[in-house]
C-alpha cells in the first residue's frame, strides 16, 4: 500500500500538480533533481550509520516518503518542496538499505532467491491499482485532496507497522 501510495502520489500527480501550481516541468525537473541529491546523501548516511534495530528504522524511514506529497498538496513554497524531495531521498535510501541489511541477515541463504521473489511481488502488486484509484480519484477531487490522501495513506502503514511486535525483534547482526 505504502509503496503505490508514494508512486502514483509522486510519479503521477507530481508533475500535473507542478504544472498546475508551479512552473511546469522545469520545477518537476528540480524536484526530481533534489529528490537524486537525498539519494546521495543518504548513502552517506548509511555508510556512516549502523542502526541497531533494522528493520524500524527501515520502516520509520519511509514515513519521509510522505514529505513531497503533503508538501505538493499544502502548495508550499518551492525551497520547501525542494527540501522535502531531499528528505524523501535520504529517508528513501535509508529504508531501502535497511530493509536489505535486515532481510539478508535474517532470511537464510537457500531461501534467499525464494523469499526475495515473494517481497518483490508483494511490494509491487499493488501499484498498478494505486495508479488506477490516483487516476479516477483525481478526476473526482481535486489533485492536492488525492495527494493529501496519498500522504495519510503512507503515514498510516507506516504506524501500522510500527505496532508489529516483530519490526522491534529484528537486531542487526555484528
Amino acid at each position: 500500500m505504502l509503496v503505490a501510495a508514494w508512486l502514483a502520489g509522486y510519479q503521477l500527480l507530481g508533475p500535473v500538480v507542478t504544472e498546475q501550481e508551479y512552473a511546469g516541468a522545469r520545477t518537476w525537473g528540480l524536484v526530481q533533481g533534489a529528490f537524486s541529491l537525498g539519494l546521495l546523501a543518504g548513502t552517506v548516511v548509511c555508510l556512516r550509520w549502523r542502526p541497531e534495530r533494522l528493520l524500524v528504522v527501515a520502516v520509520a524511514a519511509s514515513c519521509g516518503l510522505a514529505l513531497p506529497l503533503a508538501a505538493l498538496a499544502l502548495g508550499l513554497p518551492l525551497p520547501w518542496l525542494l527540501l522535502s524531495a531531499v528528505l524523501a531521498g535520504v529517508t528513501l535510501d535509508v529504508a531501502g538499505v535497511s530493509w536489505v541489511t535486515a532481510f539478508q541477515q535474517n532470511v537464510p541463504d537457500a531461501e534467499l532467491g525464494r523469499m526475495s521473489s515473494f517481497n518483490q511481488v508483494g511490494e509491487r502488486l499493488a501499484i498498478p491499482l494505486g495508479y488506477l484509484v490516483v487516476a479516477l480519484a483525481s478526476s473526482a477531487f481535486t489533485d492536492r485532496s488525492v495527494l493529501a490522501v496519498c500522504t495519510g495513506i503512507i503515514v498510516a502503514a507506516t504506524l501500522l507497522n510500527l505496532c508489529v511486535r516483530d519490526v522491534h525483534r529484528i537486531r542487526h547482526v555484528r
